[in-house]
C-alpha cells in the first residue's frame, strides 16, 4: 500500500495564487533586514553595538557564570579607580543580568 501525501486545502492561498498570476497583486522585494544602510546614523549596514558584540563573546568564553565574572571585573576595575573600564563591565553586567549591574552601578561609580 502506497502513502500519498497531499497539501490541505486551502482557499485563501488559493485565490491569492490566482489574483497574482492574474496580476491583480504586485510583487515585492524582499530583502534582509540587516541590508538596509542607516543613512541618518552614518554606520555601515550590519553594524552592531559594540556591548553586545562584547558580551557576545565574554559568554562564548565564560558561559553561564558570565554576569558573575563580569561584576567581578567591573568591581575590580573600580577598586582601580578606572571608571571607564568599570562602566563598560557594567554595561556588560547589564546585557545578562539588569539587577546586578544596577547594584554594581549604585557600588562602584559614585553619583
Amino acid at each position: 500500500m502506497s502513502i500519498r501525501l497531499a497539501p490541505a486545502h486551502d482557499p485563501a492561498r488559493t485565490a491569492g495564487r490566482h489574483a497574482a498570476g492574474r496580476g491583480l497583486v504586485t510583487r515585492v522585494k524582499v530583502m534582509a533586514a540587516n541590508d538596509n544602510d542607516d543613512a541618518a546614523s552614518g554606520e555601515p549596514a550590519g553594524a552592531f553595538d559594540p556591548v553586545l558584540v562584547a558580551a557576545l563573546r565574554h559568554f562564548a568564553r565564560h558561559g553561564l557564570e558570565s554576569a558573575r565574572v563580569a561584576h567581578a571585573e567591573a568591581a575590580r576595575a573600580g577598586r582601580e579607580g578606572n571608571a571607564p573600564v568599570a562602566a563598560e563591565w557594567i554595561a556588560i553586567t547589564g546585557m545578562f543580568d539588569r539587577r546586578l549591574a544596577a547594584t554594581a552601578q549604585r557600588e562602584l561609580i559614585p553619583a
